[in-house]
């Protein structure tokens, strides 16, 4: 359920790299964590926006499409009801469970200024935990007589072979279980 082409941790990597170089309050990584603010602000609220205005039709036309994410939205659903503002701000610091909070809580049409509020805390907290690993690496990395840039390069390569690894282990076996499905 992912549009346009995914690079990932790219941003992440983007502006630790910015803070690492150019320190937390510059204007490049303000810029940056007020870039990532409003684009996953306007993905999550129009995501939730779709999902409370079409509601059940929504949730049928994602269950024909993604039967992974409707099953995230399910279990997502049964949590989201013992507390539903601390759950949306929860999930969406995690990486890769962005769209999940968003179509559950239009599902269950939690408040927009409650759901917008939490979001945007989510991902300022993100973005500081990056910003803050980004800028005490800056002190702590040259002390260590290495060569600080060229391991995180190394260390991001590394981590897109694995997630690449991850997602082609996991096509193989969605194609062999609908092989032999049928």
């Amino acid at each position: 359920m992912k549009l346009g082409f995914p690079l990932f941790f790219s941003l992440e990597i983007l502006l630790f790299f910015i803070s690492y170089d150019y320190g937390p309050l510059s204007s490049q990584a303000l810029l940056m964590v007020l870039m990532l603010l409003l684009g996953r602000e306007t993905g999550a609220n129009l995501l939730y926006l779709v999902t409370r205005s079409l509601g059940r039709r929504f949730l049928d036309w994602l269950a024909k499409r993604s039967l992974r994410t409707m099953r995230s939205v399910e279990q997502f659903r049964a949590r989201l009801n013992k507390n539903p503002t601390i759950m949306v701000a929860m999930v969406r610091i995690t990486p890769g469970l962005l769209q999940v909070p968003s179509i559950t809580a239009g599902a269950v049409r939690l408040r927009p200024l409650s759901f917008g509020w939490r979001s945007s805390a989510s991902s300022l907290i993100y973005d500081t935990i990056l910003i803050l690993l980004g800028f005490s690496a800056r002190f702590v990395l040259p002390h260590m007589n290495t060569q600080p840039k060229t391991y995180l390069f190394i260390g991001f390569c590394c981590l897109i072979v694995i997630v690449w690894l991850i997602l082609f282990l996991f096509s193989r076996h969605n194609t062999t279980k609908n092989a032999k499905s049928k």
